[in-house]
């Protein structure tokens, strides 16, 4: 691999740390469990990410390598970092501000949906990234989107199956939240399945 596929390893290994650091020393400092819980989730998914990266096969890395350093990539990755930053830096934001004031409903709305926008512009940068790529990257993306909202739309039927019928109980703020991340992660799934069909 190259140096800088070490350099962003070495930059995910820091990432760990660090997030499994601060969720240490919030849940000693008595920081609220939603910021320890983002943090330890943070730390889990950067290190889920690490070990599948060193369990998947040659191929899967090399077509990773060379799309990282394609230039419709670096475009997105330029839009997207920035986003992403931000919308941490709101998630901690905002729900410290609703912990500790007291406000009107609609000021304390726009607070609670404002994490929301960040992701906004990820997703319009990921559609400029359709764009820009190739016919062949863009159908494999293509896929990859259709199989993630495939899975997202099954396990939400099959838990809103589960919820009507006692079986579980979660209640609707979570079930929400972790709609756009089980996008995210069922979008990697579709990817790699779709990256070995057409290679």
């Amino acid at each position: 691999m190259s140096m800088s596929y070490q350099n962003r390893r070495w930059l995910a290994y820091g990432g760990i740390v660090v997030t499994f650091a601060l969720a240490l020393y919030g849940n000693h400092a008595g920081w609220s469990d939603t910021r320890v819980g983002l943090l330890t989730g943070m730390g889990a998914g950067l290190l889920v990410l690490v070990v599948a990266l060193h369990l998947l096969p040659r191929w899967w890395r090399d077509h990773c390598e060379e799309e990282y350093s394609s230039r419709a990539s670096r475009d997105y990755r330029r839009r997207m970092w920035p986003a992403m930053i931000l919308y941490t830096a709101i998630v901690f934001a905002s729900t410290w501000l609703l912990k500790h004031y007291q406000m009107a409903m609609p000021l304390r709305a726009l607070i609670a949906i404002a994490p929301a926008l960040p992701i906004s512009f990820v997703m319009f940068a990921f559609l400029r990234y359709l764009r820009t790529v190739d016919e062949m990257q863009r159908r494999i993306e293509m896929e990859a989107v259709g199989v993630a909202a495939l899975v997202v739309s099954q396990v939400y039927l099959a838990g809103g199956f589960l919820q009507l019928g006692k079986v579980i109980d979660v209640s609707s703020g979570v079930a929400m939240i972790w709609v756009f991340p089980l996008m995210c992660f069922s979008y990697a799934i579709g990817k790699f399945l779709a990256t070995r069909r057409y290679r």
